[in-house]
């Protein structure tokens, strides 16, 4: 009796042994995929490598001639321009159930042509450029095919600092022979960066921008920011980096501007540009003596000089020789602060200007137009 009792309990702490055994391998296998993991395996199928035609005019001497001139001694290289074809990468990815595929403006900026994307699953598609737009360093492509995956858009209006993020591109991915995308983890290092006008020669809205320490390497440009949650809240635009490499400063478009761009693009084949109507000199540039003439209480701020009498930022009550201290919401110091906050706007989006007036403070608001073409 003994004996069986024995063998019974024996027989337990083996089944449970076995069972702890499988319970801590699950374990560890559930603690392997975590949210980041999980995130990526959403993503990165949807991410493409963006494949353009670069073409470059170089000189080169022509040998025929050297002859000719050597019986002078007097041989000097005689020129000629030739074309060479020049295949670089960026990266996008695709983003509804149509095929259009989001990336940058300056992905496509120098090229002759785009060529084709590139799957994660080793697919080569034709593309075409649906259209483009400089100040938000935004493009749509779109490529035909079947079973096209897609990413899921999130939000950027809502981002934690410190949250984890996931820059997702193709650095290099076709001059390695390997379709797949790379990852690089990091976090929301900071949220709404405004960089300096001259990054962008004062052409490029990398306003409100997300900075992050994930990676952003060449070739990751037009890639997707991802969140935990697999969803996508930035476009991988550029770095600070004093030698081109990642040192840990990267910055993305928030995805609801991309998006609202996007919509525009699809929609008329370009990005409506925004306008009010008005032009503005910067009060801390004007020679003193102007101050008092004008009437000019303020040291900050720029001064209307013209306006259009047909617009609705002069219905609204803006008139030459108001000083706009604020739009938005936002200080207004230089010119630039007004193109920026315009460029950030779309048609019937509400502009809100805090004026100063002959030392009097008013606060207009005035709905945007389209510039006309």
């Amino acid at each position: 009796m003994k004996h069986d009792k024995c063998v019974t309990y024996t027989i337990i702490f083996m089944i449970l042994c076995t069972a702890c055994g499988a319970w801590a391998q699950n374990g560890i296998e559930q603690g392997r995929r975590t949210a980041i993991v999980q995130s990526i395996e959403k993503a990165a199928p949807a991410v493409v490598s963006v494949n353009v035609i670069q073409v470059q005019a170089e000189r080169v001497a022509n040998p025929m001639l050297r002859d000719y001139w050597d019986l002078f001694n007097s041989w000097q290289p005689q020129y000629r321009l030739r074309q060479r074809q020049l295949n670089s990468v960026g990266s996008g990815f695709f983003f509804d159930d149509a095929g259009h595929i989001l990336t940058n403006y300056h992905v496509l900026e120098d090229a002759e042509s785009v060529a084709s994307v590139t799957l994660a699953d080793g697919r080569v598609l034709e593309a075409e450029v649906v259209g483009a737009d400089k100040r938000t360093d935004v493009a749509v492509l779109r490529a035909t095919g079947t079973n096209l995956p897609k990413c899921s858009l999130g939000s950027s209006k809502d981002l934690l600092i410190g949250e984890w993020v996931i820059a997702i591109g193709n650095p290099f991915g076709t001059l390695m022979k390997d379709p797949q995308p790379t990852v690089s983890v990091g976090v929301v290092s900071a949220n709404h960066r405004r960089i300096s006008p001259s990054v962008g020669e004062g052409e490029r809205l990398y306003q409100d921008m997300i900075q992050t320490d994930a990676a952003i390497n060449p070739g990751n440009s037009g890639g997707p920011l991802v969140n935990a949650n697999g969803e996508i809240v930035g476009i991988n635009t550029m770095i600070f980096s004093p030698s081109g490499g990642s040192i840990g400063l990267g910055f993305a478009l928030p995805i609801d501007r991309v998006r609202r761009v996007a919509d525009e693009i699809i929609k008329y084949g370009h990005r409506r540009d925004p306008w009010a109507g008005f032009k503005v000199e910067d009060v801390a540039d004007m020679r003193a003596d102007f101050h008092e003439q004008l009437g000019v209480q303020t040291k900050t701020g720029c001064l209307v000089v013209n306006i259009l009498t047909t617009t609705p930022a002069y219905d609204a009550g803006l008139r030459p020789g108001d000083i706009i201290v604020g739009i938005n919401a936002q200080p207004v110091t230089t010119s630039s602060d007004i193109d920026f906050a315009l460029w950030n706007m779309f048609e019937g989006d509400l502009a809100t200007l805090a004026v100063n007036r002959q030392g009097v403070e008013k606060t207009l608001s005035f709905p945007i137009k389209e510039l006309s073409k």
